[in-house]
């Protein structure tokens, strides 16, 4: 719901400043930050969602040596109050506070307690000390640096740009971190490994129970419908807790994703909003797109450019949350990828996919929706389910219906009845080609010659440059970032694990 930053080490406003100016869109709502004992400063750019009136942070403790921002939302805080209550006064409705008091309480090991999507920072004014930590599954993104003075925190790469410091210093606090200027970052969260006993029902139980949580906010929540069968499954899950939800979809002209999720949003009888977009548009939009997502991935980038009309479109509703189906493929097997995989294959590869998912379709949704100041959140991807799908036998994942290798089967059955068959056993498109976007790579191939391929790979072989696409959208990324990540920027902005193997083959018409 917010951009954060942070400094410690020294009191400079200025630097905030400038951090929190190049993460501005993140929050729309308003801007603030503070600064103690001249050495600690968090500044916010606030959308705001829970508490509207009273949620302003920097959030504090009741004796205010405990200070806290964060982005994202805390599902379980309501649980948490309840627990703190007797030994706390909570002053606001505002999911953040719990993380002041639990932190009081408990030290680092407060981000143990959280159920949610979070990056956020302490600053334990007493100790003369921070703590910085971010969700198990890297739903909302956090980036660090640290010089011979000062320790500097964002949400975004660029904020961290904005401060001055050596674009080669920047890194990624990888999910299911913590980091103190102590112990430096270390692993809190595992993910569970064991033996799930598939049951179509539990499947259903755990995403209803999931989409309802996420249904938590004090404005409107809407839904991202691309035609597929996991943000068709949201979609009516959604619209059972709320019949006036309001879904949005974007498209080509004829794309098979927009003729799907019309399909679905007369069956569920809800609003709809469809924007139908021209190529000529996509290729507009490209320099503000990576901007934004900060990669120069194909897959990233042309999923961006649609993922950012689609958040546009929402707002203009006056939307400011949204729920969306990703994570779904990486959990139930949804990748055509997958399809052919033995058990042991299967299980690696989606514990591959799940690990590397902050990288990939997180780092575009929570990008391109804060790029307008819209959250998104993403059932799938509840602790519960997460770990409950991953341990399931691939048997129940990929059958053989006698036609194909049907994808995600445990879930399709699940819900049965909910959305129209051609929709529940519908075949997966991978987002961008399903919208039409992969309309991009013919021109950004044009763009580019062997020539200019060959001279890039010997200019920057730190980069991974591995088509004349990826190059073309490199050009673009260099512009605005120069040598952030230095030998490292193919690791934070170039990658995309688990499919890079298919980046240099990719066309308008080939599989995920």
């Amino acid at each position: 719901m917010c951009g954060i930053v942070g400094m410690f080490g020294g009191e400079r406003p200025d630097t905030v400043k400038r951090m929190l100016d190049a993460t501005s869109h993140r929050g729309e709502d308003s801007t603030r930050y503070e600064f103690w004992d001249e050495r600690c400063g968090l500044g916010i750019n606030r959308l705001s969602i829970m508490d509207l009136e009273r949620g302003e942070q920097p959030i504090h403790n009741e004796a205010r040596d405990v200070h806290v921002v964060c982005n994202g939302e805390i599902y379980n805080h309501a649980a948490i109050v309840s627990d703190l209550r007797d030994r706390h006064e909570f002053r606001t409705r505002s999911d953040v506070e719990v993380i002041a008091h639990l932190y009081e309480d408990h030290g680092a090991e407060c981000v143990n307690f959280l159920d949610g999507m979070f990056a956020f920072l302490v600053y334990d004014q007493k100790r003369q000390t921070f703590l910085a930590a971010r969700d198990p599954l890297g739903i909302k993104p956090f980036y660090y640096a640290r010089d011979a003075e000062r320790w500097y925190f964002a949400s975004e790469a660029k904020g961290i740009l904005a401060a001055g410091v050596d674009p080669t210093w920047i890194r990624m606090l990888p999910p299911g971190f913590r980091l103190t200027p102590e112990r430096g970052p270390e692993r809190y969260f595992y993910l569970a490994s064991h033996k799930s006993m598939p049951k179509p029902s539990v499947v259903r139980e755990l995403l209803e129970h999931a989409v309802e949580k996420r249904m938590m906010a004090d404005v409107e929540v809407g839904t991202f419908l691309s035609g597929g069968v996991d943000s068709s499954l949201i979609t009516a899950i959604t619209s059972k807790l709320n019949p006036d939800v309001q879904a949005f979809t974007v498209g080509v002209e004829g794309a098979p994703d927009v003729e799907a999720a019309k399909v679905v949003a007369k069956h569920l009888g809800i609003r709809h909003h469809v924007r139908r977009f021209e190529v000529s548009e996509l290729v507009e939009l490209l320099r503000e797109t990576i901007w934004h997502v900060e990669s120069y991935n194909p897959s990233m980038v042309t999923g961006s450019v649609v993922t950012l009309m689609a958040a546009r479109l929402a707002k203009e509703q006056g939307i400011k949350v949204v729920l969306c189906g990703e994570g779904s493929d990486e959990i139930f097997g949804g990748y055509i990828a997958l399809r052919d995989l033995e058990f042991q294959d299967l299980q690696d590869a989606s514990w591959t996919l799940i690990e590397n998912l902050h990288m990939t379709e997180l780092q575009r949704l929570d990008r391109m929706s804060m790029a307008v100041s819209l959250e998104a959140r993403v059932p799938f991807l509840d602790r519960d389910l997460v770990e409950y799908a991953l341990n399931l036998p691939a048997s129940v994942k990929i059958k053989d219906d006698g036609e194909r290798k049907v994808e995600k089967w445990i879930l399709r059955e699940a819900f049965d009845g909910v959305i129209p068959d051609e929709i529940l056993w519908r075949e997966k498109l991978p987002f961008d080609q399903g919208s039409g976007a992969r309309a991009l790579i013919a021109y950004a191939e044009n763009q580019v010659s062997d020539e200019d391929l060959a001279r890039a790979k010997r200019q920057w072989p730190d980069a991974g440059i591995v088509s004349k696409e990826m190059l073309f959208y490199y050009n673009i990324w260099r512009e605005h970032f120069g040598e952030m990540g230095g030998r490292r920027r193919f690791d934070l902005f170039g990658d995309y694990p688990g499919m890079m193997d298919r980046i240099e083959v990719r066309t308008a018409s080939s599989g995920s």
